[in-house]
């Protein structure tokens, strides 16, 4: 049962900092405690916990734009934040843990400003079967991490000029381009603003779990407040560094890519001989803790489709039960299992 309520919001800009308060805060989440964290973004793309920044990203015109780059701790895809985007993030126990129950906070919020929005798929919120909202989970401990964008006057030419979505995810949500696939809410209501949305997001949390309420605010002219230990500092080191955001990306042998209806993947392998030597995995699935396994489960096992259908299939009743909400564990092992097998 949620006792607490927690409401943090943030006028700090810099993607590394919040994402590192909400690591920070989804790590160290006591029992009982239902946490919102409400923040944006100063023009920063934010790519997936495996997914490759070369293949997702125009780099060239980032780095021409002064547009940063942060990568997220859970899985699925890429997203462009500017001045124009709201981010939300529910903090919750697992026991707690609802994605419906969660994004129907958002949806009440949006009711409550005279727009009807709905779930769609594993991870979307839409108004008019467009998409507004594309959301994202971690899990860490006893803790779970749902977030996502709330777009509302973000720039939508910009955002395409950034993203370099593959033709295939594009095909198979039935769409022409990235931009024709989003709405923003202003779109619908034009006086909307983010701080409009805030509040109302904000209200609606609050009625949903009708507990007691703690509001923190950050600010960069005050870091009183702010995490004062090692861990916190650690991560926005980490988040700042080339390692995190790009990695090395070395030479490999072998070069496999699909798409599968759970996502999109990059397989790359370094052979020595008839065994896999290293691997390297990118995809933008939203189990990004199986995902995140697999370059060690495939380290080791000849190149051959049965053996590394056998490896894959043997680390299925290794595996905790990662993915809780999405049910996804066995499905992304069976059908790589079936794909390899095919390749070799």
């Amino acid at each position: 049962m949620t006792r607490e309520l927690k409401i943090i919001t943030t006028e700090i800009k810099n993607p590394w900092i919040n994402l590192a308060l909400e690591e920070y805060f989804l790590i160290n989440q006591p029992l009982g405690e239902a946490t919102l964290f409400l923040w944006q973004n100063k023009d920063t793309v934010v790519i997936g916990r495996n997914q490759n920044p070369w293949t997702e990203c125009n780099l060239m015109l980032m780095e021409e734009d002064n547009i940063r780059l942060a990568r997220r701790i859970s899985g699925g895809g890429a997203v462009f934040h500017d001045a124009g985007n709201l981010n939300f993030s529910f903090i919750l126990n697992q026991k707690d843990y609802d994605v419906k129950r969660q994004c129907m906070v958002i949806i009440n919020a949006l009711k409550n400003l005279g727009i009807n929005a709905a779930m769609s798929g594993r991870n979307d919120m839409v108004v008019d079967d467009r998409k507004f909202s594309g959301n994202a989970f971690c899990f860490r401990g006893l803790n779970a991490l749902h977030h996502g964008t709330i777009l509302i006057s973000a720039d939508k030419e910009r955002m395409a000029r950034y993203l370099t979505v593959s033709k295939d995810k594009i095909q198979a949500k039935g769409v022409s381009s990235v931009k024709s696939r989003v709405i923003n809410l202003c779109d619908i209501k034009p006086d909307l603003t983010p701080g409009i949305i805030r509040e109302a997001v904000t209200n609606a949390f609050k009625e949903e779990y009708g507990a007691k309420c703690k509001h923190i605010h950050f600010s960069d002219n005050d870091k009183s407040i702010w995490p004062n230990d090692s861990q916190f500092r650690e991560i926005i080191v980490r988040n700042g560094s080339w390692e995190w955001n790009f990695g090395e990306t070395p030479n490999f042998d072998v070069q496999l890519k699909n798409r599968f209806s759970w996502g999109g993947i990059e397989l790359y392998l370094k052979v020595d001989g008839a065994q896999i030597k290293s691997a390297a995995v990118y995809s933008d699935a939203l189990c990004e803790e199986i995902i995140s396994q697999l370059p060690e489960i495939l380290k080791g096992t000849r190149i051959n489709g049965m053996d590394l259908a056998k490896k894959l299939s043997d680390s299925k009743a290794g595996m905790k039960n990662i993915d809780k909400d999405m049910g996804m564990k066995d499905q992304v092992l069976d059908d790589l299992a079936q794909w390899l097998t095919n390749e070799f």
